[in-house]
């Protein structure tokens, strides 16, 4: 299948490795495009006037397209039966954000400190 993340948007498809750099080139094309709005918005479609629900419809699905460009095929897979930018943007969030992954020296930090307590203090040089 070709690479659909050869949109132009972003240098590479989405991956567990790549996603502050991925949705950072993502939101900016949002941006720049005035369709940021529509993923960071609590308004739901359907509310207003038909003006504001069909520019709303319009905006969703504009940015909703470039997010499962740049994602690539195999992240389209997780996506393509989301019906909102928002959801796809929070899909991906949720799945990929740094947010999620800790910091090895944190994690290290964390450990020895949980080793100390159980490890007698002169066993400890030892690991």
């Amino acid at each position: 299948m070709a690479n659909i993340a050869a949109s132009g948007i972003v240098l590479e498809p989405l991956t567990k490795d790549n996603y502050d750099n991925w949705s950072c080139l993502v939101r900016n094309y949002l941006l720049g495009h005035g369709l940021w709005e529509v993923v960071i918005s609590v308004a739901e479609m359907g509310v207003g006037s038909k003006e504001e629900i069909e520019k709303w419809n319009m905006k969703n699905a504009k940015a909703l397209h470039i997010i499962q460009l740049a994602c690539g095929s195999e992240n389209l897979a997780h996506i393509k039966d989301l019906h909102t930018a928002k959801e796809a943007w929070n899909y991906f969030s949720a799945s990929y954000g740094s947010e999620l992954k800790a910091d090895s020296d944190i994690e290290q930090g964390i450990l020895r400190a949980q080793m100390q307590r159980v490890i007698p203090q002169r066993h400890l040089k030892s690991i």
